[in-house]
């Protein structure tokens, strides 16, 4: 079974950042590696809170019709599934790091 942790890890990878043998949620520099996967141009500015990208995110993968619909708080998994399916990743079950030796 896939599972939250094992979807963001895909898309940790997919956007070309770590993946974590922990659970949890996106850092604002993980939010930003996925705006930019996602072409989202006004998300660039260091600034840009992570409510704002993760808003930015819901819109642009067609979870929410504007940012002032969309949540700003964390990814459900069913969100994290169509994040995924956006920038063309397919999570796997116990997707852990490679090891460093």
């Amino acid at each position: 079974m896939v599972t939250k942790h094992d979807i963001r890890n895909g898309i940790r990878g997919g956007v070309g950042r770590f993946k974590r043998e922990v659970t949890a949620s996106f850092t604002k520099e993980e939010l930003g590696a996925l705006c930019a996967t996602l072409e989202i141009a006004d998300t660039t500015d260091p600034v840009t809170s992570t409510a704002t990208m993760r808003q930015q995110i819901r819109v642009t993968v067609g979870l929410a019709d504007s940012r002032e619909d969309a949540a700003d708080d964390a990814f459900s998994k069913s969100e994290l599934k169509a994040i995924s399916s956006a920038i063309g990743v397919e999570p796997v079950s116990g997707d852990e790091p490679d090891t460093l030796f």
